[in-house]
């Protein structure tokens, strides 16, 4: 072998473990949104004399939607948690994140928010750009679906349609975007419900004990984005931004995560 042979070979032997380290780890991220003051007591839903009250009510009165807090361990249900680069002002493809084989494609197509009792099942849904949400009326009643998003994007700027009973509407082509879908009843007024795309997997919704778990995150330095739709963003205005998370191919556990009530008048 050459010199010239010896000394290529030794460079492409050295530059080995820095191509290994290079190479995109995966890890997982969990934690617990917290109620941050005292746990908001249930409070039934005045109907009114809406001509459906004795429907709604089958199950017994309804409960506002507006903040759900386990009792037991003050977790807050019903909050969005999903990851961001680490630079809030990147644009383009510097604020795409990167994406796990394993979830490069969309597993479930259909995406679905029922309407059993006079409210919206699940109140809060986190979709990823390609999946379809499917508008459904298992109930006995009629009820409308409108949903409302950004008025500058044509995909998700909203509709306004009848469901009669039993049936359902597949809406498609929604697309990512940093504000929410808002979705509500007409003929019940007391409906509402949410709904956020992602143009990527790692998205949460917290659960009855405010638990959250994003699996299979990329690891390295990115924000973490906290937000709910009666609250807003964890931390008001600054919260835009989410909060700095160094995400670990071991896993990464924020512990938790207090989410403060909002100030009174």
């Amino acid at each position: 072998m050459n010199r010239l042979a010896q000394v290529a070979g030794l460079a492409c032997l050295l530059a080995l473990p820095a191509f290994a380290s290079a190479q995109q780890e995966w890890g997982t991220i969990k934690g617990q949104i917290v109620f941050g003051g005292p746990v908001p007591k249930e409070e039934a839903i005045d109907l009114g004399a809406n001509p459906d009250k004795n429907v709604c009510e089958k199950n017994g009165p309804l409960q506002k939607q507006d903040w759900v807090v386990n009792p037991k361990n003050k977790g807050l249900k019903n909050t969005f948690v999903w990851l961001a680069v680490a630079d809030p002002k990147a644009k383009g493809a510097a604020a795409k994140l990167p994406i796990n084989p394993k979830a490069a494609k969309v597993a479930d197509a259909d995406v679905h928010m029922d309407q059993p009792a006079c409210a919206f099942i699940p109140h809060a849904i986190a979709l990823r750009e390609g999946q379809n949400l499917v508008a459904k009326n298992t109930s006995t009643i009629g009820h409308n679906y409108k949903y409302t998003g950004n008025p500058n994007v044509p995909e998700n700027a909203g509709n306004n349609f009848l469901l009669p009973p039993g049936a359902q509407k597949k809406i498609t082509g929604l697309v990512a975007d940093r504000l929410p879908v808002a979705v509500e009843c007409n003929i019940h007024p007391w409906m509402k419900g949410w709904v956020r795309v992602f143009d990527h997997p790692y998205f949460a919704v917290t659960d009855a004990d405010g638990n959250f778990e994003i699996k299979d995150a990329p690891t390295g330095n990115f924000r973490v984005m906290i937000w709910h739709g009666t609250g807003g963003w964890l931390g008001g205005a600054a919260g835009r931004n989410g909060r700095p998370v160094d995400v670990k191919a071991a896993g990464t556990d924020l512990g938790t995560l207090e989410y403060p009530p909002p100030a009174g008048p």
